[in-house]
């Protein structure tokens, strides 16, 4: 994958520039509209299956704690956000003594209380979380991640001109790991993560690129197992994290389609 930001090289000056005006080819424009019909369309059935989920994890999920609502309500103020510890955040959160499948469950619950949806191409440094349930190439995948939480670091185009937005989708990855690469990637690039601490930003990390995040992370977390490609306008209903929520979406696990979380991780020991 690293041959992605010497894709990027050539056109840095273009790339930006259509990142800030929009697209300029006829396919792009197609593609963007795509993309609104797309998100216009599900967006009430995705309402809709929020408020269903959501009075299904107060059921069978006990321990929605006003700690979680309080994190997700909160204004940080800046003493808070130099002194925020994401490590710590992650071990001490209240999902952490719980199991897996309840703690994921409340995490996204929190997590669709968020009116941060966007329809815009993806930019590097943002962490998203987003329905995928159609792969364009499905029928090639010997499994995805219906939900991914991806970083995303760029786009790139294919030889047809169409854009892809790639990035690391977090879910590939198991927990110990995952936390090694999220706490790597906030310490490393902390002032760009306190600029979108309480609301998300649409302003891109110009530092975040594949070559970069494989230097700063272990080569024990097998980063390449968990980088991904999606085509703009098959993305679903999108979040785009603010900092404070992280610890939170952290402990959301993938919705995978041909396999389970428990397959998933052992293909990454085996990668």
């Amino acid at each position: 994958m690293a041959f992605l930001k010497d894709k990027n090289n050539d056109n840095d000056k273009n790339s930006k520039a259509a990142l800030k005006k929009g697209p300029r080819r006829a396919s792009d424009v197609y593609e963007s509209t795509q993309r609104r019909v797309h998100v216009n369309k599900y967006k009430q059935k995705h309402l809709e299956e929020v408020e269903a989920r959501k009075k299904f994890v107060r059921k069978t999920t006990p321990g929605a704690t006003p700690e979680l609502q309080y994190i997700v309500n909160h204004i940080y103020s800046l003493e808070e956000i130099k002194n925020f510890d994401m490590l710590e955040n992650i071990d001490a959160s209240a999902l952490a003594q719980k199991g897996g499948h309840v703690r994921s469950k409340l995490a996204y619950k929190f997590i669709m209380q968020m009116k941060n949806i966007t329809a815009r191409y993806l930019l590097p440094g943002q962490i998203c979380l987003f329905s995928y349930n159609d792969p364009k190439t499905k029928d090639q995948l010997e499994y995805w991640d219906k939900n991914p939480l991806t970083l995303f670091f760029g786009t790139f185009r294919t030889q047809n001109g169409d854009i892809r937005e790639i990035g690391l989708n977090l879910h590939y990855y198991p927990p110990y790991a995952r936390k090694q690469i999220l706490v790597k990637v906030y310490e490393t690039f902390k002032s760009y993560f306190e600029k979108c601490f309480n609301s998300p930003t649409h302003k891109p990390n110009a530092l975040m690129d594949y070559r970069t995040l494989k230097h700063i992370i272990s080569k024990d977390a097998k980063i390449a197992f968990g980088v991904k490609e999606y085509v703009p306008s098959l993305r679903g209903i999108t979040y785009v994290m603010p900092t404070k929520l992280l610890p939170i979406a952290f402990y959301t696990e993938g919705r995978f389609s041909r396999a389970t979380i428990r397959q998933v991780q052992q293909f990454w020991r085996g990668f």
